[in-house]
């Protein structure tokens, strides 16, 4: 018995140095009236245009936009639900229906895509975002940014520019020969 005791004293000292080492876990969730270190927020994006019902990331109003380029933002409208046109300021060029992850009164991040349906005719054309009234089916809380068009996508065609300037002078008059 005298060769067992110090081995049962020798466990039991082993046992209560492994609790005691489990008891400092700092970042323990369930312990009662403790709290788990938060984790740090991510970097919010700069908002770019915003108004009561949305808030663009990108692209900055301004900006030289292609063929087809990504709006990011949020939007806080019900069900989630808005439209966006782009036009030019002759033609609609694109449109459609976006749904942000969540609805008001929250606000709902978004990500779409504008691909234009044709070349622009002028080099600036206007993004309108905006939500539908449940009332009437009118356009509400629209959000409207400018862009610039790249050079290469412009339709002068439809500008009626003549590449070379044409002159007219007198002495090209008909004559009554």
């Amino acid at each position: 018995m005298r060769k067992r005791l110090p081995i049962i004293i020798s466990l039991i000292m082993l046992l209560l140095a492994a609790a005691g080492c489990a008891g400092n876990n700092h970042n323990a969730v369930n312990e009662p009236g403790k709290k788990p270190y938060p984790a740090p927020e991510p970097a919010k994006p700069a908002i770019v245009a915003s108004n009561d019902a949305f808030r663009v990331y990108g692209p900055a109003e301004g900006s030289e936009v292609g063929k087809s380029f990504t709006v990011k933002g949020q939007a806080r409208v019900f069900e989630a639900a808005f439209r966006f046109s782009f036009e030019d300021g002759h033609n609609v060029l694109a449109e459609g229906q976006v749904i942000a992850d969540i609805g008001a009164p929250e606000w709902g991040n978004f990500e779409f895509i504008v691909t234009l349906d044709e070349a622009p005719t002028s080099p600036v054309g206007t993004l309108t975002i905006y939500e539908l009234s449940a009332k009437d089916g009118s356009a509400v809380h629209a959000l409207h940014l400018s862009y610039n068009f790249e050079k290469e996508l412009l339709n002068t065609a439809a500008l009626d520019v003549p590449d070379e300037p044409t002159i007219v002078s007198s002495n090209d008059t008909p004559s009554g020969d």
